[in-house]
C-alpha cells in the first residue's frame, strides 16, 4: 500500500514539471467574420486574428500551415515600433496574436530568427498570458 501512495506521489511530481506546450491555431479553426476578419481560437481558449479583403469564403482545406514567427519589431505610420506578437501562415492568411508575453521557443525547429517553417506540432512555443 505505501508503495503505491509513493508511485503516487512520484507520478503526479513528473506530471506537475511537465511543461505544456501552445501551438498555432489548427486550421479547421479558422472562421472568417462578417467584416471580413478571420479569427481562430486555439487549445488555451486565445484569440488569434487576422485579415484578407480578397477572401470572402472560407475554404480549411485551403488554409496549409506554413510558418510560425515570433515578431518584436514592426512600423507603423510614425516608424518602427516594439511590439510582441505571434504571426501563424496558412498560405493566404496569417493570424496574428497581439501582446504576447513570457514568449520561448519550446522546441530545437525554431531558428535564431525566431521563425519556424516546420509542422504545426514542431513549432510549439510557450507563453506566460493565457
Amino acid at each position: 500500500m505505501l508503495n503505491k501512495q509513493i508511485a503516487s506521489i512520484f507520478l503526479l511530481l513528473a506530471l506537475a514539471g511537465h511543461v505544456y506546450a501552445d501551438t498555432c491555431p489548427d486550421s479547421a479553426e479558422i472562421k472568417v467574420g462578417y467584416d471580413g476578419i478571420f479569427f481562430a481560437k486555439d487549445s488555451s481558449g486565445r484569440i488569434w486574428k487576422g485579415e484578407n479583403p480578397g477572401i470572402q469564403t472560407i475554404d480549411n482545406t485551403a488554409f496549409v500551415f506554413e510558418s510560425a514567427t515570433y515578431i518584436t519589431e514592426d512600423e507603423d505610420e510614425t516608424g518602427p515600433i516594439n511590439v510582441s506578437q505571434l504571426s501563424c501562415r496558412y498560405k493566404k492568411i496569417a493570424l496574428v496574436l497581439d501582446n504576447v508575453t513570457g514568449w520561448k521557443s519550446s522546441s530545437m525547429a525554431w531558428d535564431t530568427s525566431n521563425n519556424c517553417t516546420e509542422s504545426i506540432s514542431e513549432c510549439s512555443f510557450t507563453i506566460t498570458n493565457k
